[in-house]
């Protein structure tokens, strides 16, 4: 080897891993801030559900359990409400997401309602952590899951499976996804995802629906705001 190759070689050496480790990684970046918001808010499962999320991303094997790291429950339009959900899934497989209420009496007794919605089964995606948003109801006088229905969805009825879209753009292709407007000391509602295996991940309690006077909608809200208008708009245009 000669003196310049030898130079180029100890050069290559030295400098590539700094370059690689100066490259930023936005999914990372992203689960740092909303653990220390998480943190500063006091929420304690959503802070440890990031740190395990970042875990998985750094230790460099491929983890086929999901991750919950976000839930909430939305009004997006005028009359749709919305579950909004950030899932960690480095295999990229989730298929639905399990709600699970707890009811209690004024006598102080306990219920325990759990339903799993396939909502994803014909959602493609290339992104790690997707935001999914899901149409929903309130459940206000006892609404179970049809189960005929999301059979039905599952195989594909009435739906082109081959074309991958928003799950959101789906809502009239939906069975009815109901769920409980949390209400403090008389309904608690946690939300997990699961995948094709089976595989679920950790449950996140999910927040109150805010009052409408209160409400402000988040930047991921505006813009499915902006393509449902968009959508809208186009579909006015043609004769």
């Amino acid at each position: 080897m000669n003196k310049r190759r030898l130079i180029q070689a100890l050069l290559f050496v030295i400098f590539v891993p700094t370059i690689s480790g100066c490259r930023r990684d936005p999914l990372a970046e992203w689960l740092e801030r909303h653990k220390e918001n998480a943190k500063a808010k006091g929420l304690s499962d959503v802070e440890q559900h990031c740190e395990l999320a970042l875990s998985r991303l750094r230790n460099r094997i491929l983890d086929p359990e999901p991750i919950l790291v976000t839930v909430l429950l939305r009004t997006v339009t005028k009359s749709g409400r919305y579950l909004l959900l950030d899932a960690l899934d480095e295999d990229k497989d989730v298929v639905g997401f399990g709600i699970r209420e707890e009811y209690t009496d004024v006598n102080g007794l306990k219920t325990v309602l759990t339903e799993e919605y396939p909502a994803f089964a014909h959602q493609m995606g290339s992104e790690v952590l997707p935001l999914r948003l899901c149409p929903v109801q309130i459940r206000d006088a006892g609404q179970r899951k049809n189960e005929q229905r999301w059979g039905e969805y599952v195989k594909g009825e009435g739906i082109d499976v081959s074309n991958p879209r928003a799950t959101e753009l789906w809502r009239e292709t939906f069975a009815p996804v109901w769920v409980s407007n949390p209400e403090p000391n008389k309904v608690d509602v946690y939300v997990y995802v699961y995948d094709k295996a089976g595989h679920k991940s950790d449950p996140l309690k999910l927040p109150a629906l805010p009052p409408e006077s209160a409400y402000k909608p988040t930047p991921e809200e505006l813009f499915w705001r902006k393509v449902r208008m968009d959508r809208q708009r186009s579909v006015e245009k043609v004769p």
